[in-house]
Formats: C-alpha cells, sequence, structure tokens
C-alpha cells in the first residue's frame, strides 16, 4: 500500500511540472486581410482580363513555433472584355463559374477547370489568377 501511494505521489509530482510549463506556453494569433491584383492578361482578340484576390493570412504562434496559413476569401474580376453584346454575355456566364472554381479548389492553385465558349477568357483569367497567386504567397 505504501508503495502505491509514493508511486501515485511521484506521478503527480512529475506530472505537474510538466503542466505548469504546457499553461506558460501561450498562443498568439495574427490575422491580416489583403487584396492582390494580376496583371491585365489580353483575351485573345477580345481585350484583357484582370483578377483580384482576396486573402486572409493567418499567423499561429505558440512557443516558438510559427505557423502561417493562407486562404483566398473572393475572388473579383474588375476588367474583362465587355466590347460587345455577346461578349457582356459570354462573360456574364464564364467569370462566375471561374471565380467559384478558385474558390471551391485546392487553395492557391490556379489549375483550373476552365469555361467551353469562353475559351479565350477562360485561359486570360488563368494567368492573370497564377500571377495574381504568386503575390498572394508574398504576403
Amino acid at each position: 500500500m505504501h508503495r502505491k501511494v509514493l508511486a501515485a505521489v511521484g506521478a503527480i509530482a512529475v506530472a505537474l511540472p510538466v503542466a505548469n510549463a504546457a499553461a506558460a506556453v501561450k498562443k498568439k494569433v495574427a490575422t491580416v486581410t489583403k487584396t492582390v491584383t494580376g496583371p491585365q492578361m489580353i483575351a485573345d482578340r477580345w481585350g484583357y482580363v484582370e483578377v483580384a484576390l482576396t486573402v486572409k493570412k493567418t499567423t499561429t504562434t505558440v512557443g516558438t513555433h510559427k505557423t502561417v496559413k493562407r486562404k483566398i476569401t473572393n475572388v473579383t474580376v474588375p476588367v474583362y472584355p465587355n466590347h460587345t453584346d455577346r461578349s457582356v454575355f459570354i462573360n456574364q456566364q464564364a467569370i462566375p463559374l471561374l471565380t467559384h472554381e478558385v474558390l471551391t479548389t485546392t487553395q492557391f492553385n490556379p489549375n483550373i477547370e476552365l469555361v467551353g465558349g469562353a475559351t479565350a477568357t477562360s485561359y486570360a483569367f488563368q494567368e492573370s489568377l497564377q500571377k495574381a497567386i504568386l503575390l498572394a504567397k508574398k504576403i
């Protein structure tokens, strides 16, 4: 019986410093949201496409260990071909599909599904997206 009590007291004595050390380490979280814009890329003879990404960067620091996570929270296309009624119609269909594709695929991956019937816009969107992602990784 005496040995069991000593073993229990010894286990508690060993566990207390570990618990106190774990309580002493504080977790610090910093969040920054920024918008980065890719360059205007040419969509064949139809015009230019420009992609802007809103990126949320979360930095978590525990002791000396730092973890950085980035997430694309919004995609906008401020510049797109709209010089004819047909271009406007095509891009009103294609741009929401392309932006949805960016938000639902693996983050920071420019390899998205292209939209049929809007091939030139899709390729220009993808090129501008790739450049915007490279800028976002530098935040």
